[in-house]
């Protein structure tokens, strides 16, 4: 069993957004509903110090953009980049590229990718300006605290147009202050982005 298909049991609720929902958002949703376009470009600097943005992250069909919370600190984060990355043809097969998110500097994530032998490109938000452009940000760390600027872990698949086709995350996060530790197994994210298709929406 997987580190995801395990917890992936455990989970409370997995609170997946598939076109259909795209009229109105639900309350504590988290960023932007399906449907609307993102409203940041990503442009910032990935883990070996390259600019990047939305046009030159973008797969020909779209991107699968995980905001995860730290990869030098957070083991839940370190195991979700592992699994997807061990599993990144998958989403290239389907027209998709895979960019993760965290706060940590370039120089953490670099060294993460090293250690790991990570190939998926990690974009570095240290002043959590994307995170907070895309409303994720965690609000429950006090300044100064090492988890101040983190994002609620959450999956966006992205349609060339910079359309919200599908997100991903876990519907408890108000009431459960662990509710991070619940990541989606990625046979699950792949569905949420093979139905998206199927809609026409990427």
């Amino acid at each position: 069993m997987t580190f995801f298909s395990k917890y992936a049991a455990f989970a409370a609720v997995l609170f997946l957004c598939f076109p259909a929902a795209a009229d109105n958002a639900v309350p504590g949703e988290l960023g932007p509903a399906v449907g609307e376009t993102i409203p940041h470009d990503l442009s910032t600097t990935s883990a070996s110090g390259v600019m990047h943005s939305f046009d030159t992250l973008v797969g020909e069909n779209g991107l699968a953009l995980f905001f995860v919370r730290s990869i030098d600190w957070c083991p839940f984060c370190q195991a979700q980049v592992i699994e997807v990355d061990g599993r990144a043809q998958e989403f290239k097969d389907r027209g998709l590229s895979v960019v993760f998110l965290s706060y940590d500097p370039p120089a953490d994530q670099q060294e993460f990718l090293k250690r790991r032998k990570i190939e998926t490109m990690l974009l570095s938000d240290r002043k959590s300006e994307i995170i907070d452009a895309f409303g994720l940000r965690n609000e429950s760390y006090e300044p100064g605290s090492r988890g101040y600027g983190v994002p609620h872990p959450v999956i966006f698949i992205i349609n060339s147009d910079k359309t919200v086709a599908a997100k991903l995350y876990e519907d408890d996060f108000l009431s459960n202050a662990k509710s991070y530790r619940n990541r989606p197994a990625v046979d699950i994210i792949l569905d949420a982005a093979d139905q998206a298709a199927a809609d026409g929406k990427i």
